[in-house]
């Protein structure tokens, strides 16, 4: 996923790491600090629903699953948007606290909770005029594809898009802290022809644009699997902090709490689709 992920995810940018403060920290839900509590800073590119607009009703599903749960911890998430790439790099030195919404295979060291903070999957999508459809890596070669730089795919994807990273024909790389929507106007522009994402960031970014009609799903590359909200290997909190969000997922999801979140944003918990 990103490079994720996936999201799975946490300027002002250099929060001072003395914020986030070196003291043991409980996974109780009685634990708590005072007025002086720790700011737990995420970060990540645009990836609704995942995460969404920072200080808004509907900040993402991820952002919504850390703030309830490290609430119980007098632990306050800040939430801020930046480019991916950018999100990895400060956070694997320390700057900020986490990043949202990837894979662990976006960033091997980083910790990690025992349960995800959802599952994320990557399909193929395009005009409904484009009659092409994804068999393979090999069927890759006659189609111009959008994706989002810093993203990490499958290591099949992953392969082909290092080997032609400066082939314009066949990659169209998005920067910046938004790249799906800039990928859909290429789309719509017909300067790209296939864009690589996944279900739910796509139909949930076209239906917000009014532009679903115009798309069509291609084809599937990776089914879902695990997505994380990934703390920084550089900050000794991270590890007490991994503990507390785990935990906290799975209370969320016996007392109901989860489902409701992810319904503000038409989602269901991914765990019962495996019941």
């Amino acid at each position: 996923m990103k490079t994720l992920f996936i999201a799975l995810s946490f300027f002002v940018l250099f929060l001072p790491t003395t914020l986030v403060k070196a003291q043991a920290i409980g996974i109780n839900s009685t634990d708590s600090f005072d007025d002086t509590s720790l700011e737990i800073v995420i970060a990540a590119d645009s990836w609704c629903p995942f995460n969404c607009l920072p200080d808004s009703t509907n900040p993402g599903y991820m952002i919504e699953i850390a703030q309830y749960v490290f609430a119980m911890h007098n632990i306050r998430i800040r939430y801020q948007v930046m480019p991916w790439t950018r999100a990895i790099e400060l956070c694997r030195a320390g700057k900020i606290s986490a990043i949202v919404g990837g894979y662990k295979s976006d960033a091997p060291d980083f910790i990690y909770p025992s349960n995800e903070q959802g599952e994320i999957g990557f399909s193929f999508f395009g005009l409904t005029t484009n009659q092409w459809r994804y068999q393979g890596i090999e069927s890759l070669t006659k189609q111009t594809l959008g994706i989002a730089k810093g993203y990490a795919y499958t290591d099949e994807l992953d392969d082909y898009i290092k080997h032609n990273h400066r082939n314009l024909l066949r990659l169209s790389v998005a920067h910046g802290d938004q790249p799906l929507k800039k990928n859909q106007l290429l789309l719509q522009k017909s300067l790209i022809d296939i864009v690589v994402e996944t279900d739910p960031v796509f139909w949930y970014s076209s239906n917000q644009n009014n532009t679903k009609h115009l798309f069509t799903k291609l084809g599937t590359l990776q089914l879902t699997k695990p997505a994380y909200i990934a703390f920084s290997p550089a900050l000794y909190e991270s590890k007490k902090y991994a503990q507390i969000l785990s935990k906290g997922t799975e209370d969320l999801r016996k007392s109901g709490k989860l489902s409701e979140i992810l319904a503000k944003y038409g989602l269901v918990d991914w765990q019962s689709k495996k019941l």
